[in-house]
């Protein structure tokens, strides 16, 4: 079995590169950006001591056909990430997800050997604000408001200023995205649809929920929100915490997630099939600095700014039903025990600065994405 991994020398690569059958030949393809890879702009020894790796941007791809071909299921995990980013950084988030993915799909198409199947390494991103009910019946509310954010008005309401209650996110409700980041993962999506459809070939698209976990970089001001959260609380730094702190999430573990990816490639029998990755289980942003200060042992010092970024949907929480009919009984690390793990690994790393991350928001403030309720 010969499998491409795009982005394979990532955070989820990292873990990926571990649970693949160890009889596989695995290639990397990797641009090692440096915004991913500021502590060590290398391939991990990891990736290194079990994969051919090549430094090559995907949108570069067709320069490596010879070492490609015959490749038998080819994980798509390349993408810039980043909802705020992506929504000033437009053309970059355009070029490298949805350009990347069109080069890569010519790759495919020049093979003699032709892969069996493609994964592709989606988000959550693409339902934007997702599904709502009002007790009666599914809608799909136009989404918050920046008058209303202004305000301080955080929960969606229906067109009569009614509360609407969000559901969990399934793959057969409206995609409708919030950021160019969701935007582009979708039109990946779509490539991969068409393509593949005409050319039989099995597509899976996972939709990954917001993934943490050890290996994470930790200088990346956009790694995500476990990572701020873990480093303010162990530096004894104040926290800020947007809105009123009562968003939702579901945070899925980076080995759990691996462990999905590699069970979708080894998969023997035809598998064509979009799929939700999350733990099925949406806990507010308190809740998670409540239980990463446990976890640590230390109180956590921080405060409800009621700032806002522009773009940021309200809840999120998968549904996990479609991947258990298809591969079996799921059953995801909690998020203490996985926290448990991030802070141990955490531990032994340079912590982000807070400078790094105060320029970030900072940027965000100047592109207008970063926002305070008015008084």
């Amino acid at each position: 079995m010969k499998i491409l991994i795009t982005g394979g020398a990532g955070f989820i690569g990292k873990w990926l590169i571990e649970k693949l059958p160890s009889n596989a030949e695995v290639i990397v393809v990797d641009s090692l950006d440096e915004q991913v890879h500021r502590a060590s702009p290398d391939f991990a020894p990891e990736i290194k001591a079990r994969a051919k790796c090549i430094k090559a941007d995907v949108q570069e791809i067709e320069h490596h056909k010879e070492v490609i071909e015959g490749t038998d299921v080819v994980i798509h995990l390349a993408a810039q990430t980043g909802t705020g980013q992506s929504m000033y950084e437009i053309s970059k988030y355009v070029q490298h997800n949805a350009n990347g993915t069109a080069k890569l799909l010519e790759l495919v198409s020049s093979l003699e050997h032709k892969p069996r199947r493609i994964i592709l390494s989606s988000s959550r991103a693409v339902y934007g604000d997702g599904a709502y009910t009002d007790g009666t019946a599914i809608c799909y509310p136009k989404g918050r408001r920046l008058e209303d954010l202004q305000k301080g008005i955080w929960e969606i309401c229906s067109d009569r200023g009614e509360p609407l209650k969000a559901l969990p996110m399934q793959e057969d409700h409206l995609t409708k995205p919030t950021s160019v980041y969701g935007l582009t993962k979708l039109w990946q999506e779509d490539l991969l649809q068409n393509y593949c459809e005409s050319q039989k070939i099995d597509l899976v698209t996972l939709r990954f929920q917001n993934v943490y976990g050890p290996k994470q970089e930790l200088g990346n001001p956009y790694t995500g929100i476990i990572g701020i959260f873990t480093n303010a609380i162990v530096q004894g730094n104040r926290l800020e915490v947007f809105e009123d702190g009562l968003m939702t999430r579901d945070f899925v573990f980076v080995g759990d997630v691996a462990e999905a990816v590699a069970q979708c490639a080894v998969y023997t029998g035809s598998l064509s099939a979009t799929m939700n990755i999350g733990t099925g289980k949406a806990v507010t942003l308190l809740e998670v600095i409540e239980t990463i200060a446990e976890v640590i042992g230390k109180k956590a010092d921080f405060t409800i700014s009621g700032r806002f970024r522009v773009g940021d949907i309200r809840h999120a929480v998968a549904d996990m039903n479609r991947y258990e009919s298809l591969l079996g009984k799921w059953s995801p690390t909690s998020l203490k025990d996985g926290l448990a793990q991030y802070l141990e690994w955490y531990l032994g790393q340079k912590p982000l600065e807070q400078d790094t991350l105060q320029a970030s928001f900072k940027e965000m403030e100047q592109k207008g994405l970063l926002m305070a309720k008015q008084s």
